[in-house]
């Protein structure tokens, strides 16, 4: 039985790409910035609604 080797012995597949670079906060638009504190404060508000739902409900028996 013939063994298949690569087209070039030794060369290693490109399996792990660096990764991309993250934008620094300081380089944003300061539009892109103010949007995205916006949208961080309405997800944090809308969580601790939640928490408060969950802890404030009653509860609820099968007997």
């Amino acid at each position: 039985m013939r063994r298949q080797t690569s087209p070039q012995p030794g060369a290693q597949l490109d399996l792990f790409h660096p990764f991309p670079k993250t934008p620094q906060w300081t380089h944003l638009p300061q539009e892109v910035r103010q949007e995205t504190v916006r949208l961080l404060a309405q997800l944090l508000r809308q969580h601790r609604r939640g928490l408060f739902a969950v802890v404030h409900e009653p509860e609820v028996r099968d007997e």
